[in-house]
């Protein structure tokens, strides 16, 4: 007699999808080398794939559907009965399994016609094995198939005749044959400031066979009324390129960047001439701002002799500037000798000879930064900035590019490009890792580290709660609490790091570009070109370093020499290559 508490459990019922293709396993290759697959016969754009046409009369004997997936290039029907093929292509079924007793996953996929590369530059043309003498590739001409499959520019005539003898001879095996190109798009040349003399060359300046030009930057140049300063030369537009969907592809550069004229200078717009409206030293930031200013050297420190400076000039220090002090400047800053736990800010360039110290000293500047080392120091750079010998344990950023002259060390501290990013060696082997970031803005960097931090601690106000005042989770309190955790971590998702991008950009809805923020400069910053930006360590970087591009992270987990790290073709992860 079997007890009522022994039911056997009833086995679930399945029923099996009714296929709207035919599949088979059929011989494919070569009499040497052959083996049995499955093949598919090609599917057009929305041709369903499979339905349960009847499981209405099945599911009241107690059949339920066996469980489909909609895989890569696949949707339901939206009364999810029918599975549908997004493109034109070869329908794949694979078999995922379940935990023990559950029915297996039917994915179902479609393998292109025609695989596009991820910069759609080059169309490949995918023949499967045919499973009979009349099969729909040898039917239908092959460019209306191409053009079904999106393929509407540069298709190679010699690869297209090939494809279509490979079809009408019959063939056994798997192709690629690639059959279309795009045409890439020619780069302009942006416009730009011909210089009428040397002014530099600019620290750090790259030249063309890639090597960096640390010669010192030549500053506080006398000029006289009238005399020609620059040239502005017009921008060269560059020409269009065509993908091989027919999709227009702008170019590069060809852009007419905003050059800046400001005191005592003059633009002539009919010449493009620049001039000096009077006698004085000639400042050049960034290469788009000029402005002639009054020169002001002082022979000696900057201490309780001659106090603060704060000049509209450019300013030569031949001394130190002492701890406490402070020089601030309208025009190129130079001092001769050590910074040491001073403040220094200049609406131009900086040069320091000697080096800089104190957890005290703060250096910023509109225009470049150049100096030989620094030491607990902090410095804001709105152009480049040139490390000489060594950064200690310092912040350091800059809008555009770090260079680290050859043989320099960088130990522990922050330092962070908005450009591209050239150290040679990095930390120590037992000393705190150093951080080094590229493509980067540091004043989200910075909201992104507020963001964490806010997050932490709003997570620690739930759980102190709930430890002083008990009750339940789900309390009106800690919902609010909890959507306030929420709303954080959704911020430090969609917070995007790359200069020019929008803010909040990389989940969910973009923002409209029309609306401006408080946060937001209303001068504009140009994008940058994320698959543009590199780290160079030309020297020695020890494990524990961390390393930021664009909105992609690691660590370094063993000592490295001589990689250049930059971003995947998917533009996800960071990768290295090696440097000659």
């Amino acid at each position: 007699m079997t007890d009522s508490n022994d039911i056997k459990a009833t086995k679930i019922k399945y029923l099996e999808p009714t296929l709207h293709f035919t599949r088979k396993r059929i011989l494919v290759g070569t009499e040497e080398k052959s083996e049995k697959v499955v093949v598919s016969e090609l599917v057009k754009q929305n041709q369903p794939l499979l339905s349960f046409p009847e499981f209405e009369k099945f599911s009241a004997k107690g059949f339920e559907k066996s469980p489909v997936r909609s895989g890569k290039n696949t949707h339901f029907s939206d009364d999810g009965e029918t599975l549908l093929a997004d493109i034109i292509g070869y329908p794949r079924i694979d078999t995922m399994k379940q935990e023990q007793d559950q029915e297996p996953v039917l994915l179902v996929s479609i393998v292109p016609l025609v695989k596009v590369s991820n910069d759609g530059m080059t169309a490949t043309l995918i023949l499967h094995p045919p499973i009979t003498a009349d099969f729909a590739i040898r039917k239908e001409p092959l460019p209306e198939l191409l053009k079904e499959a999106g393929i509407l520019f540069g298709i190679d005539q010699t690869a297209l005749q090939n494809a279509q003898d490979i079809i009408e001879q019959g063939y056994n095996d798997f192709h690629e044959i690639p059959i279309a190109y795009g045409q890439l798009s020619e780069e302009g040349v942006d416009a730009y400031l011909q210089f009428a003399f040397e002014i530099g060359p600019i620290a750090g300046q790259i030249l063309e066979d890639g090597t960096i030009d640390f010669r010192e930057r030549r500053i506080m140049i006398a000029v006289a009324k009238d005399e020609l300063l620059a040239t502005k030369i017009a921008a060269i537009p560059g020409a269009s390129g065509t993908d091989v969907m027919g999709q227009e592809i702008e170019p590069d550069g060809g852009t007419e960047p905003e050059f800046t004229i400001k005191q005592d200078v003059t633009f002539i717009e009919k010449s493009g001439e620049i001039k000096a409206t009077k006698d004085g030293i000639l400042t050049v930031i960034n290469d788009c701002e000029i402005k002639v200013c009054s020169k002001q050297e002082i022979p000696t420190d900057i201490d309780y002799t001659t106090g603060n400076i704060e000049s509209k000039s450019c300013v030569i220090v031949n001394g130190a500037v002492q701890p406490g002090f402070k020089v601030i400047t309208g025009g190129d800053l130079e001092i001769k000798k050590e910074v040491m736990s001073a403040i220094l800010s200049s609406e131009a360039n900086i040069i320091i000879k000697g080096g800089i110290t104190g957890n005290k000293t703060h250096i910023t500047a509109l225009g470049d930064v150049d100096f030989k080392f620094i030491e607990q120091g902090n410095i804001e750079s709105g152009g480049n900035v040139i490390i000489r010998k060594q950064s200690y344990y310092s912040d350091i950023s800059a809008k555009q590019d770090i260079l680290c002259q050859q043989g320099t060390t960088i130990v522990g501290g922050n330092v962070i490009a908005g450009g591209s990013l050239t150290a040679s060696n990095v930390g120590t082997p037992n000393g705190k890792p150093s951080f080094l970031a590229a493509g980067v803005d540091i004043e989200r960097l910075n909201i992104r580290r507020e963001l964490t931090q806010l997050l932490v601690t709003q997570q620690d106000d739930i759980i102190k709660w709930l430890q002083r005042y008990g009750g339940s989770a789900k309390s009106k309190k800690i919902r609010n609490m909890e959507a306030e955790v929420s709303e954080t971590k959704m911020n430090l998702l969609k917070l995007n790091l790359i200069p020019g991008s929008e803010m909040y950009s990389r989940v969910g809805e973009l923002r409209d570009t029309t609306e401006t923020t408080d946060n937001e400069d209303e001068n504009e910053t140009k994008l940058t070109r994320i698959d543009k930006i590199f780290i160079d360590l030309k020297g020695t970087v020890f494990a524990g370093t961390k390393v930021r591009i664009g909105n992609c992270k690691l660590t370094i987990k063993k000592d490295i020499s001589k990689r250049r790290l930059k971003l995947n073709k998917s533009l996800k992860r960071i990768i290295a290559t090696p440097i000659k």
